[in-house]
């Protein structure tokens, strides 16, 4: 599994709930800004940028030009079908910004009517941005093909919040093209990922119902404060994602797929999960019944010291042992937990980020559960 994801097929993030889990899972999260544009970046994605570098530029120079000669084939081939299946008023038209497509594409889709040249204005002033006007379809497949370009030379891994994209990032064919733009269905379905749905449904198991309520800064002080987990965590995830493409690429029913995913991420996660709680849970027990047994003595070498001093004193002599005491318990119970977290270290991320994340109301009941 790769380490960086795609987020594709806009600039901007849509769901910031589907961003802050991601951020959970994904160790970077890049995009394709072309160079000058003027993001407009909620707190949470400047959180994320500034204090984990999670959201990563990518121009999309590189990427145009090597998806523009399949275009150009398409069109010098097929115009008068492109033509027929993709005009209409430009009221309902999509757009994809200038820089986003070579000069060549650009004119080629100007001059056979399937696109204009246009500019807006952003809210907050500035430049005009400049931007390729056409049929939504054609926008739409054009940026899925883009995004997939800059995935394959990137080696990064497509992931979206629209779930009507997650099919289009794969290799693109003359005729898988041909099929999509004139909107012919296409006998090869192709198959989603399941690097998102691992990570994510992983996640899922111990975020909170209303993640909108979290705030980006208490993601990123997870990540930091247990970043050695973090990567067992991902890296646990990568090697359930490769067995299920494995396992997967003869399973052509979507309902399969899915539960054969749900299955893996219940034997790698969840059910670790329970079982690192239920130990941690048992070795808190096991240490409250030590602490209501220990002795209140004081250890022989500070007895010694003392000199006798606190001879004549049984409730100082007492409160001292039991101080003693109980510390080296402590220690001791700090040991077996590190011991049983550090057994499961993917479980265990997943057992921090449950009480970090949770409304401060929740954080008693989620002690006394863990």
């Amino acid at each position: 599994m790769r380490e960086i994801a795609l987020y594709y097929p806009y600039i901007q993030f849509r769901d910031e709930r589907w961003l802050k889990a991601a951020a959970l899972y994904w160790p970077r999260m890049a995009r394709v800004i072309p160079d000058g544009y003027p993001v407009a970046d909620t707190d949470t994605v400047r959180v994320l940028t500034d204090e984990l570098g999670f959201i990563v530029p990518v121009p999309p120079d590189a990427a145009a030009r090597a998806v523009a000669p399949l275009f150009l084939g398409i069109l010098n081939a097929h115009q008068d079908r492109l033509v027929t299946a993709l005009e209409g008023p430009l009221a309902r038209a999509a757009a994809v910004h200038r820089d986003e497509m070579e000069a060549g594409l650009r004119d080629a889709l100007t001059s056979a009517g399937l696109a204009v040249e246009t500019v807006s204005f952003a809210p907050g002033g500035g430049p005009p941005l400049p931007w390729v006007t056409m049929h939504p379809r054609l926008a739409w497949i054009y940026k899925c093909v883009l995004s997939a370009q800059v995935a394959e030379m990137g080696h990064f891994t497509p992931t979206t919040d629209q779930s009507e994209a997650h099919l289009q990032a794969r290799r693109w064919s003359g005729d898988r093209l041909l099929s999509a733009l004139t909107g012919t269905p296409q006998d090869d379905v192709a198959r989603p990922d399941p690097a998102d749905a691992v990570g994510l449904l992983a996640i899922r198991t111990v975020l909170p119902r209303d993640l909108n309520a979290v705030a980006a800064g208490r993601i990123a002080a997870v990540r930091r404060r247990h970043r050695a987990e973090f990567e067992a965590f991902h890296a646990a995830v990568g090697e359930a994602v490769d067995l299920l493409r494995d396992r997967l690429a003869d399973v052509s029913l979507p309902v399969a797929q899915a539960q054969y995913t749900a299955l893996e991420v219940e034997r790698r996660f969840e059910t670790p999960l329970m079982d690192l709680r239920k130990a941690l849970k048992s070795a808190r027990i096991n240490s409250m019944f030590s602490a209501a047994n220990l002795k209140f003595e004081l250890p022989a070498g500070l007895a010694a010291a003392g000199g006798g001093a606190l001879a004549g004193q049984p409730l100082i002599g007492a409160a001292a042992g039991a101080a003693f005491g109980l510390s080296a318990l402590r220690q001791a119970a700090s040991q077996d937990r590190n011991s049983l977290r550090s057994a499961s270290p993917a479980a265990s991320y997943l057992l921090s980020v449950e009480p970090a994340l949770a409304p401060r109301s929740l954080l008693r009941h989620l002690t006394l559960r863990g």
